[in-house]
């Protein structure tokens, strides 16, 4: 299973990025842990961003939490999880609602306008 975990880093103008593969979720899930911590904060110890983009398979999220020393790696664990069930249903929602905006004949010929006509 792929992963990766990216921070854009302000100050620099640059994004850090580390990705790998893993064996399974679990596996995925501690590496991406244990990369945003080394990357979310820089060698004197200032926070390279408060967020990081993440992936572990095909699930994507934005989290925080990588910065800070009070949240354990269960704690950091519970946080990505969140994050990616709260985009999950973000997408679910944005699915219904682009079916319910769309016509029943969505996809249907719509004629144009003739402009000569004063339409």
């Amino acid at each position: 299973m792929e992963w990766f975990v990216s921070f854009w880093d302000l100050e620099m103008q640059r994004t850090s990025v580390r990705a790998g593969e893993a064996s399974d979720r679990a596996d995925a899930m501690a590496q991406v842990i244990a990369a945003g911590r080394d990357l979310a904060c820089r060698d004197d110890g200032s926070v390279v961003n408060k967020s990081a983009h993440i992936r572990i398979g095909t699930e994507l999220a934005v989290v925080t939490g990588f910065d800070s020393p009070r949240l354990d790696d269960e704690n950091l664990r519970c946080r990505i999880e969140a994050a990616i069930a709260a985009k999950q249903q973000h997408a679910r929602t944005m699915e219904q609602r682009v079916s319910v905006e769309l016509p029943p004949t969505a996809g249907a010929h719509t004629p144009q306008l003739d402009p000569e006509a004063g339409e």
